[in-house]
């Protein structure tokens, strides 16, 4: 899996520090080159077996930032190879695709609601 951050965030580091397995940068080490906070989706395993929820959109102030994304299979290998907005690590000359090392992922939310643009957290 992953989730992807947008272009609504503040910059505030709440979510970089709530990440149980670092998967998520500030702007000055995006590897896509842009100006904002990215979550390497090879490292992300949406909380699954350390939380409940995401901590990354659990403690966002910015509603509506934190979307989820398609899980991280090989089903979507060609989703996180083709898109723009990925920047895969790679391993001995390897990319760290979904092919090299699948990650887990919540099956509770339902493909329908995975996408870019498809939010993590709702207005209370």
């Amino acid at each position: 899996m992953s989730v992807i951050i947008d272009d609504t965030c503040i910059t505030c580091d709440a979510c970089l520090q709530n990440c149980p397995v670092n998967a998520i940068v500030d702007d000055s080490h995006n590897p896509t080159g842009k100006s904002r906070y990215y979550v390497h989706p090879e490292k992300c395993v949406e909380c699954v077996e350390h939380f409940d929820d995401p901590q990354c959109a659990a403690i966002c102030p910015t509603i509506g930032c934190i979307s989820w994304d398609k899980p991280f299979t090989k089903e979507f290998e060609g989703h996180f190879l083709n898109e723009e907005i990925y920047k895969l690590d790679t391993k001995n000359g390897v990319v760290k695709s979904p092919a090299f090392k699948e990650k887990k992922y919540r099956k509770d939310i339902p493909l329908e609601l995975r996408g870019v643009g498809k939010e993590v957290q709702v207005a209370p």
